[in-house]
């Protein structure tokens, strides 16, 4: 009887091959369903792109000042870019080692408009912040998922930063939308 028990004992000892797939199935499951729910929306990729935008112009601003060189921002298709002027005057974008790189928008964020003294900026037109500051006043609307973030800048290089989340533009109201930068 002892070898009889000892083949028993030896087919029970492991998992089948279906146990172990069910298994690599649930743990699959589970952590797709963790990244789903720890991806970040697009109306918190708004607000994170905002405030990295609002930070490097104020940066881009204080730079300008201190060295007497002018930098230039422009809005592009799904991101942004800052330029420099080269050794022969012309306007280079800044390495991808830069602060100041070209940047793309995750998802679904994206600029809704860009205005300087109220006018639209025309496509592929540059902003330039020079030594003696922004020439004239900047707005332009981040939008992503159901916020609008707002970025006003003038004269001095601050940035301020407006929220809106019902999805409709501030439109300079006292109180309207959340503050989320001092500027």
């Amino acid at each position: 009887m002892r070898p009889l028990l000892r083949a028993i004992h030896a087919r029970h000892s492991g998992f089948t091959l279906i146990e172990v797939m069910v298994v690599v199935v649930i743990i699959a499951v589970l952590s797709t369903m963790l990244v789903i729910v720890a991806m970040p929306g697009d109306a918190a990729l708004a607000d994170k792109e905002a405030r990295r935008l609002a930070g490097l112009l104020e940066l881009a601003s204080a730079e300008a000042r201190a060295s007497g060189q002018s930098i230039a921002w422009s809005p592009e298709g799904g991101g942004y870019s800052f330029w420099q002027r080269s050794d022969d005057g012309e306007w280079t974008r800044f390495p991808d080692t830069s602060v100041y790189r070209h940047r793309t928008f995750g998802g679904q964020t994206e600029f809704r408009e860009v205005l300087v003294d109220a006018r639209v900026l025309p496509h592929g037109e540059r902003i330039t912040l020079s030594p003696y500051g922004i020439r004239g006043l900047i707005e332009a609307t981040i939008a992503g998922g159901n916020a609008q973030i707002t970025l006003r800048g003038g004269v001095l290089g601050r940035i301020s930063l407006q929220r809106d989340s019902d999805g409709r533009a501030d439109s300079g109201r006292p109180g309207a939308g959340a503050r989320l930068h001092p500027g």
